[in-house]
């Protein structure tokens, strides 16, 4: 995945927004409840001779960690106080690539931006996956992408409006989980066809959400909740043993819960005016 092939031309028009302060964490970086905590890695043994982290501030930054084998990647952007970072960074795009046959050695990415109109991109293969975007700002978006066994993701997305976020997973032990806050979400998750154990989770608190979770294979589970007004969800399950929840709190609520395979089950909760 290249960034000059893929993320260089944006149409986007940029506006600053200075943010409200954050945490500062104890190495330095700037976080909160949206952040996807990186702190700890340096402990795990199996990905000491391959750790790559970039950090960034300002605006219109891009950055790119490609990886083979085993390895753990952080990307930072508008996050780390060493760079003298006081308020939100810009338009800023950060993609993370990860390749990996090791058996018991797994990748890890992580990315963290505070700003408005931040994208982030990841892309992992092989065993034994982790991926995870927390994002702070207006107009974020993540897309995250898995193609092994055993495959967790993580996104977060925290502020302002106009957040979306895609996740697509292919192959066994899948876990995806999003959390939004804010207005203007979107949310889609896609577990791929004759996968093993998948799980699916979506929280999403404000107003004009959108969630739609697709999954095909065995021993399918997903979860939606949603708090607000004008929400929407949608939950698509083809395999075994599916199960699907959702509760809205708000006004005009629409869900659709589409079940085809054994041993189904499926629960809305709806309340409010």
């Amino acid at each position: 995945m290249k960034l000059t092939k893929k993320l260089f031309v944006l149409g986007l028009a940029l506006v600053f927004v200075l943010g409200i302060s954050g945490i500062t964490f104890a190495g330095g970086h700037l976080g909160g409840p949206w952040y996807v905590d990186t702190g700890e890695y340096f402990d795990l043994p199996w990905v000491v001779d391959l750790n790559a982290e970039i950090l960034q501030y300002g605006e219109n930054n891009a950055a790119e960690i490609d990886q083979i084998n085993h390895g753990f990647a952080h990307i930072g952007q508008g996050i780390d106080n060493h760079l003298g970072a006081q308020s939100h960074s810009v338009g800023n795009i950060a993609a993370i690539d990860q390749d990996n046959e090791v058996e018991k050695a797994p990748n890890q990415a992580e990315i963290n931006q505070q700003g408005d109109y931040n994208k982030a991109l990841i892309d992992q293969q092989g065993l034994g996956n982790y991926a995870g975007v927390g994002q702070n700002g207006m107009n974020m978006f993540a897309d995250l992408r898995q193609d092994a066994i055993d495959s967790f993701i993580r996104v977060s997305q925290f502020g302002g409006s106009g957040s979306v976020a895609e996740v697509v997973q292919y192959g066994n032990l899948n876990r995806a989980r999003a959390s939004q806050d804010g207005d203007e979400h979107d949310v889609n998750i896609f577990q791929g066809e004759e996968s093993y154990f998948n799980y699916a989770k979506v929280e999403q608190s404000g107003n004009d959400q959108e969630a739609t979770i697709k999954q095909f294979g065995a021993e399918n589970g997903a979860f939606v909740d949603q708090a607000g007004a004008y929400n929407w969800a949608s939950v698509t399950q083809d395999g075994e043993m599916n199960e699907a929840e959702v509760y809205q709190d708000g006004t005009e609520f629409t869900a659709l819960i589409d079940q085809e395979g054994d041993s189904n089950s499926a629960l809305i909760t709806q309340s409010g005016f």
